[in-house]
């Protein structure tokens, strides 16, 4: 099911986000997130596939610069690896709006595969004469699996950081 997706869709810069939340201190999730989110959805006969990336100094977090320079060199190896990329290997668009994609999430070089799900808004026409559509997808990650193990012991023995990571992409994409 390709849900009413044709041809190819970029995804809208000023109106997409991807974020990720990590247990912090064992007392709340830490926000942040990528300024620049680029990538396509391209749809024909053949089925969907998805592609994204962003540059890891597109970080953004509300904390002291130095704050955010640890989670790009550390977390991240932002000096060595420039971007975070995702490439699908499988797209399904269910009738009721449900999406589930599959694919490649490649950070700090390595890849893994994940399953994200959420929904989509199937293409509408735009007040500009073009064509627009959105996906909503969730996911949660080990961070270990992507080599991401800074970690600060708390006074009780207990980690400072969680290793589970929920990530969340809002993508509202603009037929080409």
């Amino acid at each position: 099911m390709n849900g009413s997706f044709h041809g190819i869709y970029e995804v809208d810069r000023d109106h997409s986000s991807l974020r990720f939340a990590v247990e912090h201190m064992k007392l709340a999730r830490f926000r942040a997130g990528f300024e620049d989110v680029r990538g396509r959805l391209a749809a024909g006969a053949d089925g969907i596939s998805i592609e994204g990336r962003a540059p890891v100094r597109s970080i953004s977090i509300k904390a002291p610069p130095q704050l955010r320079d640890h989670v790009i060199r550390e977390f991240f190896l932002g000096d060595e690896h420039a971007e975070v990329s995702f490439r699908s290997t499988d797209v399904e668009l269910g009738e009721d709006d449900t999406a589930k994609v599959t694919g490649e999430l490649t950070m700090r070089g390595v890849a893994r595969t994940i399953t994200a799900e959420g929904s989509y808004r199937r293409p509408i026409d735009d007040p500009y004469g073009g064509r627009r559509a959105a996906l909503e997808l969730r996911t949660t990650i080990d961070r270990r699996d992507w080599g991401i193990d800074w970690q600060m012991p708390l006074p009780d023995g207990s980690d400072a950081v969680g290793w589970e990571v929920e990530l969340s992409a809002n993508l509202e994409l603009v037929g080409a």
